[in-house]
């Protein structure tokens, strides 16, 4: 090997490490600008959902003034449609205030039959949160003093309470950590009512006679 060739060998391998290394550096940098891009179209976004939600809390909010309701004040300035509380908080505000007392405070479970068969807060209506839009207008007072919504973790309360204050109630409080968190008294079987299938015996067999089940 010759000394030019020993020389042209490594400018050409100097060469191809420096175009690596700018190559490599051009694809960090627009990796970094796809990034920041990413996160700032998602910032974007996440401000245009909460703009968006505000604005359409304030609708509901100017629909209630305009149809000679009184939302409250607290809750507009917040910015909420309805309270939220601890499970805690509900306790003492059920054991001062006892449900359907004059109509004051009315509380509502808004989980599955089985769960509320297996326990919940004395003087609750059971109205299913998938039955809402069908049994609520007649079972949901709008005219009591307050209306007590839990479930079992607080996701499907406020659910329910999202619902119902678009469609005029200013009077609902959302357990936010739901009844799972409750220490105060319970009603209930402590479990899951079950329907209970005998075998038929032989005499009904015999006698041509379906065999029993207990309602």
């Amino acid at each position: 090997m010759t000394l030019w060739t020993a020389i042209g060998g490594g400018l050409l391998a100097g060469g191809l490490a420096l175009a690596w290394w700018r190559v490599r550096s051009l694809t960090n940098k627009v990796e970094q600008w796809t990034r920041r891009q990413y996160y700032d179209q998602s910032n974007m976004l996440d401000t245009v959902r909460r703009q968006s939600d505000t604005l359409a809390i304030l609708r509901e909010h100017l629909a209630q003034v305009a149809a000679g309701n009184a939302p409250d004040p607290a809750l507009v300035r917040a910015g909420w449609l309805y309270r939220q509380v601890s499970a805690e908080e509900a306790g003492r505000m059920v054991s001062s205030r006892p449900p359907e007392t004059n109509g004051h405070l009315v509380i509502v479970d808004v989980r599955s039959r089985k769960e509320f068969l297996a326990g919940h807060v004395p003087g609750a209506r059971h109205v299913p949160l998938e039955d809402l839009e069908t049994r609520g207008l007649g079972e949901v007072p709008r005219d009591a003093g307050a209306v007590l919504v839990y479930c079992a973790q607080g996701e499907r309360s406020r659910l329910a309470c999202d619902f119902l204050s678009r469609q005029g109630w200013t009077n609902l409080i959302a357990m936010h950590d739901g009844f799972q968190q409750w220490t105060g008294p319970v009603d209930g079987t402590g479990k899951a009512a079950l329907i209970q299938i005998h075998p038929a015996d032989k005499g009904d067999v015999d006698g041509g006679e379906a065999g029993g089940m207990d309602s």
